[in-house]
């Protein structure tokens, strides 16, 4: 679904555009990967975008280069495609549950109780050819 807040205009001499970025994996001890979204609009305003779903954590920001009024949110996506703000570890405590869900959604299949000649049939049946 599409993500999107909307931005005020800005002075371009003292403020950086606003960004919205998508955490796409997040190694343990490490910065979190991303992909970056898109800023549609100027210096009087506009809004920032992404493609995001339920669950996904995003971040959205704009850098103050004289210091003192940057921000960078923490947002989980809900199911409504609403942003909960949170923290870095109340975000990374929702990316790890994320993906422990997804992988007990599609749990690897075990093929060490299927015989080979269970495997060859299968494989027939597709219409893959099967080299020995």
């Amino acid at each position: 679904m599409r993500i999107w807040r909307k931005f005020a205009g800005y002075n371009p001499r003292r403020y950086g555009k606003p960004w919205i970025v998508r955490i796409t994996s997040w190694p343990v001890g490490g910065k979190p990967d991303v992909e970056w979204g898109t800023y549609i609009g100027d210096d009087n305003g506009g809004e920032v975008e992404i493609q995001a779903d339920a669950g996904d954590i995003v971040r959205i920001g704009q850098n103050d280069y004289r210091g003192g009024k940057s921000f960078a949110g923490w947002y989980i996506v809900q199911a409504d495609g609403t942003l909960r703000e949170t923290d870095a570890a109340g975000a990374r405590k929702a990316y790890d549950e994320r993906i422990a869900e997804m992988s007990t959604e599609n749990p690897p299949h075990d093929l060490s109780m299927v015989s080979n000649e269970e495997l060859v049939a299968e494989c027939k049946r597709r219409g893959i050819e099967v080299l020995k």
